[in-house]
C-alpha cells in the first residue's frame, strides 16, 4: 500500500495580497516559512523517519516549504511535472493589477469560463488542469510501497478530490461548480491530506481514498480563499 502525504505550501506573497508575480516563481512569507516548518515538525511527530520519498512541484513556494522537512532527513526531492498550480489567469493579464483586481479577474474566470480555452496565452485551460490529475496519479502508482510526502498546491488537490468523486470537467458550468467545491473544501496552507493508493495487484478492487489528516483551522492566511 502506497499512502502519499499531500501537503499544502505555507503561505505565499499572493496568498498574502502581495505584488503579482508569475505564478511558478511566487514565495512563501515570513508566516509562510514559519508554517512549513510546523508542516515539518507533525510529518516527523507522525511518520518519523519513515518518509520513502519528497516530492515538490516546479513552482517555487512548494519546494521552499518542503526545505523543513528535506534538511531534517537530508533528502533531495523530486519535482512532479504536472503537479504545479492551476494557471487560470496568467501573468500577462495580471501584471501590474491590484490584489482586489485580481481577485474580480478570477471570480470572472469561474463564473463564465470556456472550459476547452485558455484565459490567456500563458495560462491553462480547465480541461487542461484537470487532466493533469490522471498523469500525476500515474506516477505516484510507481511509487514504491510506503509513505510518500508531496508539496502541492490549493487548486491541485481541491481537483485531485473532484477527479476522484467522477466529477466533470466539460462545460462552463462544471468549472462554476468546482469552484464552489473548492472553496467549501480547500486546504488550508499547511494542511495535509492522506491520499491511499492500493497495491498493484489490489487496484482492480479498491478504490484510491483520500482523508484529511492535518487540520489549520482558522489560521485565515490566505487571502483569496
Amino acid at each position: 500500500m502506497k499512502k502519499i502525504y499531500l501537503v499544502r505550501h505555507g503561505q505565499s506573497t499572493a496568498n498574502a495580497g502581495g505584488e503579482v508575480q508569475p505564478n511558478a516563481k511566487i514565495e512563501l512569507t515570513q508566516l509562510g516559512h514559519k508554517q512549513a516548518e510546523e508542516a515539518a515538525d507533525w510529518l516527523l511527530q507522525t511518520l518519523g523517519e519513515n518518509i520513502n520519498s519528497i516530492c515538490v512541484s516546479s513552482y517555487i513556494r512548494t519546494q521552499q516549504t518542503a526545505q523543513p522537512l528535506l534538511n531534517k532527513l537530508k533528502q533531495t526531492p523530486r519535482v512532479i511535472e504536472g503537479l504545479q498550480e492551476f494557471d487560470l489567469i496568467g501573468f500577462s493579464c495580471l501584471q501590474g493589477t491590484t490584489f482586489e483586481q485580481r481577485m474580480a479577474l478570477t471570480d470572472a474566470y469561474w463564473q463564465s469560463a470556456n472550459p476547452a480555452v485558455p484565459n490567456a496565452e500563458d495560462a491553462e485551460s480547465f480541461q487542461q488542469f484537470y487532466q493533469r490529475i490522471p498523469q500525476v496519479l500515474e506516477q505516484f502508482a510507481d511509487f514504491e510501497p510506503g509513505n510518500h510526502v508531496v508539496y502541492t498546491h490549493g487548486y491541485w488537490i481541491s481537483m485531485l478530490i473532484w477527479y476522484l468523486l467522477g466529477l466533470p470537467a466539460d462545460e462552463t458550468q462544471d468549472v462554476a461548480k468546482f469552484r464552489q467545491f473548492e472553496l467549501s473544501i480547500r486546504a488550508q496552507n499547511g494542511e495535509v491530506f492522506c491520499l491511499t493508493l492500493p497495491s498493484s495487484e489490489l487496484k482492480g478492487q479498491y478504490a484510491p481514498t483520500i482523508t484529511k489528516v492535518r487540520h489549520c483551522a482558522n489560521q485565515n492566511s490566505d487571502l483569496s480563499a
